[in-house]
């Protein structure tokens, strides 16, 4: 059964990406609206390091993160996750 989603699925992009080919034929640029944006380097890092939360949380503000961005224990963070 999973390599037959799989096949479909494959066969689904196949056809979107000729119909992305054959769209900028005629002067139409559709890859700009299908390209799905995923997670920064900086959210992967947070992830290996255990830390679950995004770089535009201040829980983020963690161990090595915190030193590169000048916050240390006592540098006037204040935050506690509860």
């Amino acid at each position: 059964m999973p390599e037959l989603l799989q096949t479909i699925e494959s066969m689904q992009e196949k056809e979107r990406q000729d119909k992305i080919f054959l769209a900028s034929l005629q002067g139409v640029d559709l890859r700009d609206e299908q390209e799905e944006k995923g997670p920064t380097f900086e959210d992967i890092r947070l992830r290996a390091m255990g830390i679950e939360a995004t770089t535009d949380d201040v829980v983020s503000l963690q161990g090595q993160i915190a030193a590169e961005a000048g916050f240390g224990i006592g540098a006037g963070l204040g935050y506690s996750k509860e």
